[in-house]
């Protein structure tokens, strides 16, 4: 009987090991989760994606030309969403709005994935080389992201030029 105390002292000793061992990994994981992807967030402006309408503005004609245009064909919109030379695009759930500086908020206006396409073109990009910046609702979907990505591409907008955001806008 006296042969069988050591092994349960053993295993218990083995067991409490383990434990910290899973702990410390657990504490490790969430410490280094908050740090960031070190894509330059600290850059970016600090324009928060606060305010969000789906009012359709003047740009949301279904024909450029039935829009007031001005200068290289761009509504007031489109300039006013090209004055930081970054195109901010929300992605909520198939559809793509166009992300419009009001302050220090952000409005956003449907906009069809073409028309994006070629307001990228215009992007001259941030001192990083950013030309896209992607933010995204928890109920957009994985293809239209997709989508967007491989009509940039097919536009010449390298993936460098794109930043997407980790977290998701209300």
């Amino acid at each position: 009987m006296n042969s069988k105390r050591p092994g349960i002292v053993k295993s218990t000793a083995r067991a409490a090991t383990g434990g910290v061992i899973v702990v410390a990994a657990l504490l490790a994981l969430m410490f280094f989760r908050g740090a960031g992807s070190g894509t330059g967030d600290a850059d970016s402006p600090n324009v928060a994606p606060a305010l969000v309408t789906t009012d359709p503005p003047s740009m949301a004609a279904e024909d450029p030309s039935e829009a007031e245009t001005d200068v290289d064909g761009l509504t007031p919109n489109e300039q006013k969403a090209l004055s930081s030379h970054v195109l901010s695009i929300l992605i909520d759930g198939h559809d793509y709005l166009i992300g419009i500086p009001d302050g220090a908020t952000m409005v956003y206006h449907p906009c069809d994935i073409e028309r994006l396409v070629e307001l990228a073109g215009h992007a001259d990009g941030d001192s990083n080389g950013i030309r896209v910046r992607i933010v995204q609702r928890e109920s957009a979907r994985p293809s239209a992201e997709e989508k967007l990505k491989l009509a940039l591409a097919s536009a010449g907008v390298d993936v460098d030029a794109l930043y997407q955001q980790s977290e998701f806008v209300p």
